[in-house]
């Protein structure tokens, strides 16, 4: 609608996909506001389904990364937590699932210091010999003015592109730190919190305005890495890795 600040896809040819939605925060008749709020969810039921507690965990850093890509302060960030489960019934085994992944994301959100201040679960996910995997969902919110909200599409050709990461959670959290900075000093003109792989990420902010790039030496392309953001930046940078 109108108080859209992010298009779903971005770029000139509109395939870049937003990772974070940001809208101007609704004020009465005759007022207007420069801040807005984003919002970004995490979780992959693939790593959920291999071990709970991980990937509750990994959810939490993910919706969080996507908020720090999108140019949000993650000390201003809240959660709501998504939970949807199988029928736990008389069975140690299943009950043990949700619990596993209660204590993941309790896990991540004292580690970054993110409180879930809400949420919705349910336990009805079967239906006859099928069941959902366990599934934790983690929505993150923060505020922040329209003009520092960052989208994913790379902007111009020539321009370095940056891997901000680190070890969890200290490492991750100085990372964010470092970015967030260039960002706020206006460096950095595009922002991807990695998912699936940097692979994946760089292909992603180039198809919303055709701008390519050239990958040079031997990297981790196809590996996840929850936390982790790519950054088209306007000037080279000691703070982080570049590709």
């Amino acid at each position: 609608g109108a108080s859209s600040v992010l298009m779903p896809f971005g770029g000139r040819d509109q395939q870049t996909p937003a990772q974070a939605m940001a809208a101007l925060l609704p004020v009465g008749p005759g007022h207007e506001t420069k801040t807005c709020s984003v919002m970004a969810f995490g979780f992959d039921p693939y790593r959920s389904e291999r071990n709970p507690f991980v990937g509750a965990a990994e959810s939490v850093v993910e919706s969080v990364a996507k908020l720090t890509a999108a140019g949000a302060d993650p000390k201003l960030a809240y959660l709501s937590l998504q939970e949807y489960f199988e029928k736990l019934r008389d069975e140690p085994s299943r009950w043990g699932k949700p619990f596993a992944a209660l204590l993941g994301a309790l896990d991540a959100q004292l580690e970054l210091g993110c409180a879930a201040i809400g949420g919705k679960d349910s336990m009805s996910g079967s239906f006859l010999d099928r069941d959902v995997p366990p599934t934790l969902l983690s929505f993150a919110i923060a505020p922040i003015l329209a003009g520092e909200v960052l989208s994913p599409e790379f902007k111009a050709p020539g321009h370095p592109v940056y891997l901000f990461t680190g070890e969890v959670p200290e490492g991750i959290r100085a990372a964010w730190e470092r970015f967030l900075t260039l960002a706020r000093a206006g460096k950095v003109k595009a922002a991807w919190a990695v998912e699936q792989g940097i692979a994946e990420g760089l292909m992603q902010m180039a198809f919303g305005n055709r701008i390519g790039f050239r990958a040079e030496g031997d990297r981790n392309w196809y590996t996840p890495m929850p936390g982790a953001i790519l950054a088209e930046l306007t000037e080279e940078t000691e703070d982080a890795v570049r590709l």
